[in-house]
């Protein structure tokens, strides 16, 4: 369980530092998509907010508007980041009619939906014609980490699983959207980045045992004493998907 009582948000300035960490892969996608004539936009899995407000500094918000939804919206109300409507609902149901909006965005969200497929064609039906679908997911199953004994895969993938959530969706995306009768562009994202106690950390999050518990505090321990800047390497793959609804 995160700090905030749910599972899969993290505190605010947790999640702020993710979202500046895929900030560059993010505004590639959405410059590509041509963020800046959308007028329809709707955040699926909005958090606290803070991509939500971005997605309406980068819209056109002067003739269109920006939805932030979440199966929580308090968290958003709370942070106070996104001034636009807020939507209480879950993914795989959502309150729109079809075809109400140009752009739809999920990042790090699909990973909680308990069934992608119905939340891919939900966002398929409530697409326009020429509209289009970005997601920004993790694959956990395919993390890189080295020296070895600072490896944390097997518990990501354990916490996940256990939190309900799906640790492999990257590679089930591309596949989950061409279902939904979306066209499919995808990319692999790589961010590389050292090794720290704070990624290591966000695993108390999730639902392990007191031995794993002990396991992640032992790495993050050693991550604080490790010197250089590159001496511990972790990556965790990001799928990038840009799924375009036929005119």
């Amino acid at each position: 369980m995160s700090q905030t009582g749910r599972p899969g948000l993290p505190r605010l300035d947790e999640a702020i530092r993710l979202s500046d960490w895929l900030a560059g892969p993010r505004g590639r996608l959405l410059r590509r998509v041509h963020v800046a004539l959308r007028r329809r936009v709707l955040e699926i899995g909005c958090g606290h907010g803070n991509v939500a407000a971005e997605l309406r500094r980068r819209s056109d918000p002067a003739r269109g508007f920006v939805v932030g939804l979440d199966r929580d919206v308090g968290p958003a109300t709370a942070a106070g980041l996104f001034t636009g409507p807020l939507v209480q609902a879950e993914a795989t149901a959502l309150p729109f009619s079809r075809r109400c909006f140009d752009l739809v965005l999920c990042q790090n969200t699909l990973l909680w939906v308990a069934n992608l497929e119905a939340a891919l064609a939900e966002a398929a039906r409530v697409l326009a014609p020429g509209g289009v679908l970005v997601a920004i997911e993790p694959d956990y199953g395919g993390m890189i980490e080295f020296p070895p004994e600072i490896s944390l895969r097997d518990l990501w993938l354990e916490g996940l699983l256990a939190a309900g959530a799906d640790p492999h969706v990257g590679r089930k995306l591309p596949g989950a959207a061409e279902r939904a009768g979306l066209d499919v562009r995808v990319e692999l994202q790589n961010i590389p980045c050292a090794a720290n106690s704070d990624g290591a950390r966000l695993l108390m999050g999730l639902p392990l045992d007191p031995q794993s518990r002990r396991r992640v505090s032992s790495v993050a321990d050693q991550l604080d004493r490790t010197q250089g800047d590159w001496q511990a390497f972790v990556h965790v793959p990001y799928v990038l998907l840009e799924a375009r609804k036929p005119s």
